[in-house]
C-alpha cells in the first residue's frame, strides 16, 4: 500500500510539474507561411491594405481566459496558440524579415530565448546560417516542430514546396545527411488512418496530458521514411492505413538530436482551425477532422518538445541518467553559452552563476524538475558582466557540481 501511495504521489507531482512550468513557443512566419491561399500563422493584423504577422499576437495573450474563443486571434493556427496560452505558456511569432539565429545576443528573438520552434509549411529554403542555427538549437536542448505538406504545394511560386525545403535542410547542412534520421516523401494523398503505434499507451505524444490519440486525417499531405541506422532515436508514431509499422509510409514521427527533440508531421491541414484572414482557403482540421484527435496530437507533441513530458530516468537512447553538470559550450564564450546538466531524481533544482569572489551574479534555474537531461542558456550580457572567470553551480537532491567558465570580451 505504501509503495502504491508513493507512486501515486510521484505521478501527481509530474502532472503538477507539467502544469506549472511556463515554456516559450515561437511560431515561424518568415518563410511565406501566408503566401497565396496559405495561412500557417497564429495571428495577422491588417496594416494598410495587407495583413502582417506581428511578434506578439493581439489582443494580448495576458487577456486570454479559459473561455476565450480561437477567433480571438486571426490565423489558422490561432487555436494552437491560444490553447498553449491557456495551459500557461507563452507564444510569439517570428515575423517576416526577422533573422533565424542561435546564440546571437543582439537578436531579441534568438532561438536561445525559446523552448520550442514551430515551423508549419515553410515555402522558401533556409539559408546555411539558418540551418546551422536550427540544428544548434535542437542539439543544445530545443524542440523543433516540423510540418510539411504534399508535393508541388509551392505557395509563392519560387520552385520550392515545404517537403523540398525540409529535405534540403536535413540533407545539405553543416553536420551531415539526415541528422534527425528521416526524410519527407515526395507524395500527395488524402486518407484517414487509425494505424497508430501499437505501444501508444506508453507514448507521451500519443497518450499525453491532453488525452489519447487514435486517428489522424490527411487532406493532401505526404509521408516520411525513417532511418534508424543514421539516428537510432527516430520513432514512428502513426503510419498510413494498411501498412506494417516499419520504416516507411509514416505520417507522424519523433526523434532526438543532441539533448533536443524533434516532431514531424506530413500534413499541415490537421493544425488548421478553419479561421484566418480573408482570401485564404481554410478547413477545420484542428477539432472537426478526426474527431478532435488533431488538437490532442499537436498539444501533446508541443509539451513533449518542451520537455514537460516524456522525461524519465532513462534517456531516449536507453542510457541511464546520472547526476552531472557538463562543461559549458562554447568556452571561452562571449556573451552566450549553453550549460547542459542531468538529474537522476525528480527534485527542486537550481543552477546559479558566481564570480571569482563567490558572489552570486545570475540564477538560471530555480524550479522543480523531473529526472532527465536539460540545457540552459547563459547570456552574460543580460547581467552586465565583465570579462573573467565565473563558476556555474548545479544543486539538486543534496548533490552539487561546479564548472569553471571563461567570459572574454
Amino acid at each position: 500500500m505504501k509503495r502504491i501511495f508513493t507512486v501515486l504521489i510521484i505521478v501527481m507531482l509530474s502532472v503538477l510539474n507539467v502544469q506549472s512550468q511556463t515554456k516559450k513557443f515561437l511560431f515561424d512566419a518568415t518563410k511565406y507561411q501566408t503566401a497565396a491561399n496559405a495561412d500557417w500563422v497564429i495571428d495577422e493584423n491588417l496594416s494598410g491594405s495587407t495583413y502582417v504577422t506581428p511578434r506578439y499576437p493581439t489582443p494580448l495573450q495576458s487577456t486570454i481566459t479559459s473561455t476565450t474563443a480561437e477567433t480571438y486571434w486571426t490565423g489558422a493556427l490561432s487555436s494552437w496558440g491560444i490553447a498553449l496560452v491557456k495551459l500557461g505558456h507563452q507564444v510569439e511569432s517570428l515575423p517576416v524579415g526577422t533573422a533565424i539565429t542561435y546564440g546571437n545576443a543582439s537578436n531579441p528573438q534568438d532561438l536561445s530565448n525559446y523552448n520550442v520552434f514551430i515551423v508549419d509549411e515553410p515555402n522558401s529554403p533556409f539559408t546555411a546560417t539558418e540551418k546551422t542555427a536550427m540544428l544548434n538549437f535542437v542539439y543544445n536542448g530545443g524542440g523543433l516542430f516540423m510540418i510539411s505538406d504534399h508535393n508541388n504545394a509551392d505557395r509563392n511560386g519560387d520552385g520550392w514546396d515545404a517537403l523540398a525545403v525540409w529535405n534540403n535542410f536535413m540533407r545539405t547542412n553543416s553536420v551531415g545527411n539526415l541528422p534527425f534520421g528521416f526524410k519527407f516523401d515526395s507524395l500527395s494523398f488524402s486518407e484517414t488512418s487509425n494505424n497508430v503505434l501499437s505501444a501508444w499507451s506508453s507514448n507521451p505524444i500519443l497518450n499525453g496530458p491532453q488525452g489519447a490519440v487514435n486517428q489522424v486525417m490527411w487532406s493532401a499531405g505526404t509521408s516520411m521514411t525513417i532511418y534508424p541506422a543514421i539516428n537510432p532515436n527516430v520513432k514512428g508514431l502513426v503510419w498510413r492505413t494498411g501498412v506494417a509499422q516499419g520504416s516507411t509510409s509514416l505520417l507522424c514521427i519523433s526523434s532526438t538530436y543532441g539533448t533536443g527533440r524533434v516532431v514531424a508531421f506530413g500534413d499541415s491541414s490537421p493544425a488548421d482551425d478553419g479561421s484566418g484572414s480573408p482570401g485564404h482557403t481554410l478547413y477545420n482540421g484542428w477539432l472537426v477532422d478526426a474527431g478532435g484527435n488533431h488538437a490532442r496530437l499537436h498539444l501533446n507533441a508541443s509539451l513533449w518538445l518542451a520537455k514537460l513530458t516524456g522525461v524519465s530516468g532513462i534517456e531516449e537512447n536507453n542510457t541511464p541518467v546520472k547526476f552531472s553538470l557538463e562543461q559549458n559550450f562554447p568556452n571561452p564564450f562571449n556573451p552566450t553559452t549553453n550549460i547542459k546538466y542531468s538529474i537522476s531524481k525528480s527534485s527542486d533544482v537550481s543552477v546559479k552563476v558566481f564570480d571569482i569572489d563567490g558572489k552570486e551574479v545570475a540564477e538560471l534555474v530555480n524550479e522543480f524538475q523531473v529526472n532527465g537531461s536539460y540545457s540552459v542558456n547563459f547570456n552574460a550580457a543580460k547581467y552586465n558582466l565583465a570579462s573573467g572567470v565565473y563558476y556555474a553551480v548545479l544543486n539538486a537532491s543534496g548533490n552539487k557540481e561546479t564548472i569553471k567558465m571563461l567570459l572574454t570580451k
